[in-house]
This record gives structure tokens, C-alpha cells and sequence, in this order.
């Protein structure tokens, strides 16, 4: 630990013994001791976040993947539609003839605590007998993942985006090696239960690989590989509706409230009365996901938003033109997209010739493609006239835990990360108060990716002590 500390206090007092003629030689300088630039792409674009100066620029216009940085911009453009005061809500309606209605609210933290709590409001409002109880998911729409995830995003490494969302669509699987009889017990305590067939062998390490064993109808799951010792693992479920009413139904037995009918599927009629509900503030959900990089949560609020947006602007064009039109304001990841293109065009950032490619929201699909020029340039237009800095993370906090430590307070960043390309992109404020946006492009490197991001760290170093 000692050690550590020693490391961490030499190379922040080597650099602030260093003195830059410039930021530009200072993140040459940073490239150059790596090596990183003889065999893969480093793109880098600084540039003032107050006056939008150009700072710096190195393969600015090349097309690269921002892999989680694109969070950011994504995000920034659903919390405009969505509004800073808007909320994530569940709620239960009650129409004439005394049936129920849970109308989804796809809030992508919605837990099994959260849905008690709403059935303890409803048992307070209503003592009566539940004679239908419907749910409305019509929310989101119900493609589980974007085009362009790898196989290895799937399921089992990827929760399934669903307007049916409890407990981030996964179960906890306990695992318990019995070394003296050679064997291995598996034990899940949830009331959904996925099927396992085991074919794990006791070893000195432990590399579970889960696989659909005659594909995902079957509901089987093939475990092979390797385990070590006692562990619990959670698992994405493969029926979210399933999962969902199994939560209900718990929810109201231990709430006595007696319902012993299936749940169905139907939408909310409009002269139902609203009963109970369970909200949560966009603010949340945003710092969340840009705090852990989660892209189910990402998915989700990105889908609703495209709904919103899409609504929007169906009810714009009935009223402009007193017409009644088709509506397609469903959340769909399509609704998202054109959302995303509204917006920046709107801020002047995108035009016909641009190449933009936006293939989902959190950055794991490979078919994405932007440029660090665009990418600091929207960070710009993001400081005056968007919260989203607001959300991000600061040094050695989130997904940059363990990273400068000493810039914690004057930078707010997101780091990207998927096989071959790295990214990190945000606002610094220098030793000098000098504000920043950067944004920070490594793809196709052969090396570790700790190599990887200790040139980001140096970058920013750089950037920070430069004169």
C-alpha cells in the first residue's frame, strides 16, 4: 500500500516539476514516451470550454468508436427531451369496473424493495376485491438488445432491455463446492429459476462460462468451466415478464392481498383513476448510469426518451397542421436515434456531411463512429446549455476509481472501454483555472489496457500542468 502511495506522489510530482512551453509539445511529449502511436490510432482534440478555442488536435476527423464515452452525448440529449424535472414513475390505476392497472414507468433502478413499497401504498387506498389485474408495457417497446452487440454482449453477460424491469432483470445463483465428495451444489433462493445443467469441474481457479443450451426458448443453461470455491453470481433472467409478475405476486401475497388470477396484458383505458405510484427523479437514473457506465440502465432511459420525443413532435405536427396522424411515439431505440440527431442539429453540431453513425446509446456496438473533433465540440455546447457535467464523475470515483487521485474536484470525465479501443472524455480545469474539453480516442492497441490508460492519465496531466 506504502508502495503505492510512493508511485502515485512521484509521478504527480514529476510532472508538476516539468514545466511545458505548451499544452500541445506536453501531450506530444505524453504520446511520444508511450510508443502507443507507432501501432494504433490516438485521437485527441482540446479545446477551450469557454472561448472554444482550439487547443490541440491529432486525428480529429478520423472516425472512431467512443466506445462508453458516448454516453455522454447520448444522455445530455434524453435529459433535454425528458426534462430535468421529469420522473421515472410506476403506477397502479383503477378503472369503473374495479380492475387494476400497473402501467410500467421503465425505470431502469425499479426494485423488488421499490414494488413493495407501491403495494403498500395501493393496500392503503384499496381494500376491495381485485377482479382483473392488468399491466400496461407499452412503455418501451420489447427488442432486447440494439444492432451491432457482439455475440460475447449478449445474454449471459448482458441483462435484457425490457419494459419489464425489477432488480436489473437478474437473479443471484449460489454456487457451493463440496471438495470432500467432489461435487458442486447449486442453489437459487428467487421464485423464478433457471434450469442449469452442470457441467462445472472443481479447479484452483474459476472461469464459469454460461452458454443457452437449444437456445434461449428452451430456457436451459449450460454451465461449463471451472470453480474454486463457494460463490454467488448473478445471472440475467430469460423470460422478464415472467420475472416481473413472479416480484408482483410475492409483492402482494406479502402484503395480503389476494390475487390468485393471471396477469394480462393490456393498456391503460383513459378514464382510470390513478391510485399508487412509485417515482424517481431523472437526475438519479443519469448520475447512476454515468457514474457506473451501466448500459441496460442506458438502453432504457434512452428508449423513453425517444418515445417522448417522438410524441412530442407527432402532437406538434396534428396541432400545426389539424390533422390527425399514425402515432409512432413508441420507445424504440429508432425514436431514440432521431431524437439524438434533433437535438445536436438543432445546436448546429451535426450537418448533412457528416458521418456520424449512432447504433446505440451506451457505446458497445462496433458500428457507432465518431470523431474527437465533433465529441469536443458538443462538450462545448454541453457547458452552456446542458446539466450533464452536472452528473459525471469526478478523478478516483466510478469507473475512474484508482485513477488521478490528485485532479479529484477539478475534472469531470467518462472513461470508454470495449476490446481494442479506449476513451475518456470530459472538462478539466487547469492548475492556471484554465476550463477544458477534451476528448480522448485510443483504438486498435495491442498492448494492456492499464498502458492504455496511463497515457490518458498523462494526457490529462499534461493538459492540467501545462503552462
Amino acid at each position: 500500500m506504502l508502495r503505492k502511495i510512493f508511485v502515485t506522489l512521484f509521478v504527480f510530482l514529476s510532472f508538476s516539476l516539468k514545466s511545458y512551453a505548451s499544452l500541445g509539445s506536453a501531450i506530444n511529449d505524453a504520446i511520444d514516451n508511450t510508443g502507443l502511436g507507432r501501432n494504433s490510432v490516438i485521437s485527441v482534440a482540446v479545446k477551450d470550454s469557454d472561448t472554444d478555442e482550439t487547443l490541440y488536435s491529432k486525428h480529429i476527423n478520423t472516425y472512431l468508436n467512443p466506445a462508453s464515452s458516448l454516453k455522454v452525448f447520448t444522455m445530455a440529449a434524453a435529459l433535454d427531451t425528458l426534462g430535468e424535472k421529469y420522473h421515472f414513475e410506476t403506477i397502479i390505476y383503477i378503472d369503473a369496473d374495479k380492475n387494476l392497472y400497473l402501467k410500467l414507468g421503465a425505470d431502469p433502478l425499479f426494485t423488488s424493495a421499490n414494488l413493495d413499497t407501491l403495494i403498500k401504498t395501493l393496500k392503503k387506498v384499496y381494500t376491495g376485491k381485485i377482479k382483473h389485474f392488468y399491466i400496461d408495457d407499452t412503455v418501451i417497446d420489447k427488442v432486447y438488445y440494439p444492432d451491432g452487440w457482439a455475440a460475447d454482449d449478449l445474454w449471459p453477460n448482458s441483462p435484457k432491455v425490457s419494459p419489464y424491469i425489477i432488480d436489473n432483470n437478474t437473479v443471484t445463483v449460489n454456487f457451493s463446492v463440496l471438495k470432500e465428495k467432489n461435487d458442486i451444489k447449486i442453489s437459487q433462493k428467487s421464485d423464478y429459476k433457471i434450469s442449469f445443467i452442470n457441467e462445472l469441474q472443481i479447479s484452483d481457479k474459476t472461469n464459469i462460462i454460461p452458454s443457452l443450451n437449444y437456445g434461449e426458448n428452451s430456457g436451459i443453461v449450460s454451465l461449463r468451466g471451472t470453480i474454486s470455491g463457494d460463490l454467488s453470481k448473478k445471472f440475467p433472467v430469460l423470460d422478464t415478464a415472467q420475472f416481473f409478475t413472479c416480484k408482483l405476486r410475492k409483492a402482494l401475497d406479502d402484503n395480503g392481498i389476494s390475487y390468485s388470477k393471471p396477469f394480462y396484458q393490456k393498456r391503460v383505458p383513459e378514464n382510470a383513476k390513478r391510485i399508487a405510484s412509485y417515482r424517481r427523479p431523472a437526475g438519479e437514473v443519469v448520475s447512476y448510469i454515468l457514474k457506473t457506465s451501466d448500459n441496460f440502465s442506458t438502453e432504457i432511459m434512452f428508449k423513453l426518451a425517444g418515445g417522448k420525443w417522438a410524441k412530442d413532435r407527432d402532437e406538434y405536427i396534428q396541432k400545426a397542421y389539424q390533422t390527425k396522424i399514425s402515432s409512432s411515439s413508441a420507445g424504440t431505440l429508432e425514436n431514440g436515434r432521431e431524437m439524438f440527431f434533433d437535438y445536436y442539429k438543432k445546436a448546429g453540431l451535426i450537418t448533412e456531411n457528416d458521418k456520424i453513425n449512432l447504433s446505440d446509446a451506451s457505446g458497445v456496438s462496433r458500428y457507432n463512429a465518431f470523431t474527437t473533433g465533433w465529441m469536443a465540440d458538443a462538450l462545448v455546447y454541453l457547458n452552456q446549455n446542458s446539466k450533464i457535467k452536472d452528473y459525471m464523475i469526478t478523478a478516483d470515483e466510478g469507473t475512474l476509481t484508482r485513477r488521478m487521485r490528485e485532479l479529484s474536484g477539478v475534472l469531470c470525465a467518462k472513461t470508454g472501454t470495449i476490446f481494442g479501443v479506449s476513451s475518456l472524455t470530459g472538462y478539466l480545469t487547469s492548475k492556471n483555472n484554465h476550463n477544458y474539453a477534451f476528448s480522448i480516442i485510443i483504438q486498435n492497441f495491442g498492448v494492456r489496457s492499464s498502458v492504455v490508460k496511463g497515457l490518458e492519465d498523462d494526457i490529462i496531466y499534461g493538459i492540467y500542468f501545462a503552462e
